[in-house]
C-alpha cells in the first residue's frame, strides 16, 4: 500500500523522466554513426565553426560574421557558435558537430512539457512530450548537424519564455533575447519571428497582458540584438558591401539564395501544404519516411481537431500557438518548392495541437489503450525502418561514408606536396578535406581557385595540393587519386597500390 502512495505521489514526476528517458535513447543510438558518414553542410558549418574558434576567421576571411558566407550564397552562424565549446572539448569530429541538435532536440521535448503544462494540464502536457520525443521529424533532425534544424527548437524556446511571460512579466525580456538569437538560426525565421514578434506585440498590448513599459524594453532588447541580422538583410538585399563592426562582420553573399527560391502560384500552394504539412514528407530521406511523416500520418484527425478546439477556446496559450502556426504557414506562400528543411517551424505547433485533440478526446481507459497502442505501433515500425540496413546503407552514401578515412589515407600518404586529386562525386568534396585535414584558413585563403567566383554554391578548382576535377582520372598523371569506388577499375590501369574502404578507395600513382 504505502508503495502504491508512494507511486501516486510522484507519477507525475515518473512519467516526465520514462519519457525523457526514452526520447534520450532513441536519439543517442548510434549518434555518431547512424547516419554514417558527413553531409556538406555539416562538414561546412563545422570547419567555419572550429576556423573561427581558432584563428579568428572563418574560410571566406571573416572576422566572427553574423552569418556565414560558407559556399557563396550563406549559411547560418549561431550553430557555429554553439558549436564552439563542444569543438573545443572534443575536436573537429562528427560527434561534436552533431551534438548541438542532440541537445536542442532534448531542450524541447521538455519545452513543450512545461510550457503546455502550464496552460493546458498535465494530460495535454505529457501527451505533447511524447508526441515530441517520438517524433520520427524530430528524432531524425536530433542526428545530424544541419543549422536550420535549430530553428524549431530556438522558436519553442522563445515561445515558452513569452508564455512564462504571462505570470511573471520578466520573462518578456528572455523571451524577446531568445526571438532575437533565433533570427540567427535560419533563413525563415527572419519571416517567421519578425511577424510572429509584431502580432503578439500587438496582441498583448490590446489584451493588457503585460504593462505597456515591459512590452517596450523587450521590444528594445529585441531589437538590439537582432539588430546586425537585419543589417545583414539589408546589405544583401540592396548589393552592399560587406560592413565590419568591430569584432564583428556583416558580410556580402553571393547571389539570393532566398529569393531565388520564392514565388509561388496558387496551385503550388496547396501542392506545397499537402506534401508538407498533411502527408510530412518530402523527396529528402534524411528528413522523412512515406507514412511515417513528422508525426506519423494518423495524427492528422487530431491535429485539425486540437486546431478547431483552440480557435475555439482562444485563450492567450491558444492564441500565441495559433499565431506561430499561421506566421510558419506563410512559408508555404513564400517558397516555391519548400521542404521539410525549410518550412520546419511549422512542426511543434502541430504536434502541440495533435496533442490537445488527443487528450480532448481521450475519455476512458479504453481511448487511451487504443491511442497509445496505435502510435506504439507506428513508433515501432518507424524505428524498424529507420535503424534497418536498407535505410542505413542507403543514407551512408548520401553522407559520403568512408571519405574521411580516403582522406586521412592521402594526407599519410602525401609528401613533398604531392598533387591529390580529389573525385567529383561528392558534393563539394573540397569543405570535406578542410574538415579532415584540418587546413588553417588563412592556407585555403591564399591558394584556393574557384571555376565560379562569387556565384552561389563556389566550385573549388584546387587548393594548396588537391585538385577537384574528375577529368584527371583517366590521366594517368602522377599524385594519389581519391575516387568512388566505381571508379576504382579506370583508374587501376595506372597503379596496383590502391587502399578501399566501404564507399571510397585511395590509389598512388607513381
Amino acid at each position: 500500500m504505502n508503495q502504491k502512495i508512494e507511486f501516486d505521489k510522484y507519477r507525475k514526476q515518473i512519467f516526465f523522466f520514462l519519457v525523457l528517458i526514452a526520447a534520450v535513447l532513441v536519439r543517442i543510438i548510434l549518434f555518431s554513426s547512424h547516419p554514417g558518414g558527413l553531409n556538406q553542410d555539416e562538414a561546412s558549418i563545422g570547419y567555419d565553426s572550429w576556423a573561427l574558434m581558432n584563428y579568428g576567421i572563418d574560410r571566406n576571411g571573416f572576422s566572427m560574421p553574423v552569418h556565414l558566407v560558407a559556399w557563396g550564397s550563406g549559411q547560418n552562424a549561431l550553430y557555429a557558435y554553439l558549436s564552439m565549446p563542444f569543438i573545443a572539448l572534443f575536436g573537429l569530429n562528427v560527434f561534436s558537430v552533431r551534438i548541438v541538435n542532440l541537445i536542442f532536440s532534448l531542450l524541447t521535448v521538455i519545452a513543450v512539457y512545461f510550457a503546455v503544462k502550464k496552460f493546458r494540464g498535465y494530460k495535454t502536457a505529457v501527451i505533447a512530450m511524447t508526441f515530441v520525443a517520438i517524433s520520427p521529424w524530430n528524432i531524425m533532425l536530433s542526428r545530424w548537424g544541419l543549422e536550420s534544424n535549430l530553428f524549431p527548437a530556438m522558436f519553442i524556446l522563445s515561445i515558452w519564455a513569452l508564455l512564462m511571460a504571462l505570470n511573471n512579466n520578466r520573462f518578456m525580456y528572455l523571451a524577446a533575447f531568445l526571438f532575437a538569437l533565433a533570427m540567427y538560426s535560419y533563413g525563415s525565421a527572419y519571416l517567421v519571428i519578425t511577424l510572429f514578434c509584431l502580432i503578439s506585440f500587438i496582441y498583448f498590448i490590446i489584451k493588457k497582458l503585460v504593462p505597456v513599459k515591459t512590452l517596450m524594453l523587450s521590444a528594445l532588447v529585441f531589437l538590439i540584438f537582432s539588430f546586425p541580422i537585419y543589417l545583414f538583410m539589408i546589405v544583401n538585399v540592396f548589393q552592399l558591401d560587406s560592413i565590419n563592426l568591430g569584432i564583428i562582420s556583416i558580410p556580402h553573399t553571393y547571389g539570393e539564395r532566398i529569393s531565388s527560391q520564392a514565388g509561388v502560384t496558387i496551385e503550388g500552394f496547396f501542392n506545397n501544404v499537402y506534401q508538407n504539412a498533411i502527408m510530412q514528407i518530402d523527396d529528402n530521406q534524411r528528413n522523412s519516411f512515406p507514412f511515417y511523416g513528422c508525426l506519423y500520418v494518423i495524427s492528422l484527425p487530431f491535429c485539425i481537431y486540437g486546431i478547431v478546439k483552440s480557435v475555439k477556446d482562444r485563450t492567450p496559450f491558444d492564441i500565441i500557438i495559433l499565431n506561430a502556426f499561421v506566421c510558419s504557414m506563410l512559408l508555404f506562400v513564400y517558397y516555391k518548392a519548400p521542404n521539410i528543411n525549410r518550412v520546419n517551424s511549422i512542426y511543434l505547433p502541430m504536434i502541440i495541437f495533435t496533442a490537445i485533440g488527443v487528450s480532448s478526446l481521450i475519455k476512458s481507459k479504453t481511448s487511451l489503450i487504443s491511442i497509445a497502442v496505435a502510435y506504439a505501433i507506428c513508433f515501432a515500425g518507424f524505428n524498424a525502418q529507420y535503424f534497418g540496413k536498407p535505410y542505413k546503407q542507403s543514407i551512408s552514401k548520401e553522407f559520403y561514408e568512408s571519405f574521411d578515412e580516403a582522406i586521412l589515407m592521402a594526407e599519410e600518404l602525401s609528401y613533398d606536396n604531392q598533387t591529390v586529386y580529389v573525385t567529383a562525386k561528392v558534393n563539394m568534396p573540397y569543405i570535406y578535406v578542410l574538415f579532415y585535414a584540418q587546413t588553417p584558413p588563412s592556407d585555403f585563403i591564399n591558394t584556393v581557385q574557384y571555376y565560379n567566383p562569387q556565384s552561389q554554391f563556389q566550385l573549388v578548382s584546387f587548393f594548396d595540393n588537391y585538385i577537384f576535377n574528375g577529368s584527371y582520372l583517366t590521366s594517368g598523371q602522377k599524385g594519389i587519386y581519391i575516387v568512388d569506388n566505381n571508379d576504382v577499375p579506370t583508374i587501376q590501369q595506372f597503379t596496383n597500390e590502391i587502399y578501399s574502404y566501404s564507399n571510397y578507395s585511395v590509389a598512388v600513382v607513381n
